[in-house]
């Protein structure tokens, strides 16, 4: 499944877009642990101390938040999905 990196996320990735292998039927927990498990340097900015989703970072499929997808991070993902992660923009 192809993810695209943003900001700060980039120089840790390497790149804006990586190809990152996932099973059939993978949910987005399953690709942020696949995503951790390749650039364990992101663990501080996507997890929260008690190892969800940090409000640091933000994980979109196809344009919307996980975090209001029906399924959280429980949603099932197919390769058609756009994915895209960033970290949080504050400021004004």
């Amino acid at each position: 499944m192809q993810v695209r990196f943003y900001a700060t996320f980039r120089p840790i990735v390497g790149s804006k877009l990586a190809e990152v292998a996932l099973g059939p039927d993978a949910t987005v927990q399953e690709l942020v642990d696949a995503v951790l498990a390749r650039w364990p340097a992101l663990r501080e900015h996507l997890l929260d101390h008690d190892g969800g989703l940090s409000r640091r970072a933000n994980v979109f499929i196809d344009g919307r938040s996980v975090r209001w997808l029906p399924a959280g991070l429980a949603t099932v993902l197919s390769e058609s999905h756009e994915v895209d992660i960033f970290p949080a923009v504050a400021g004004g």
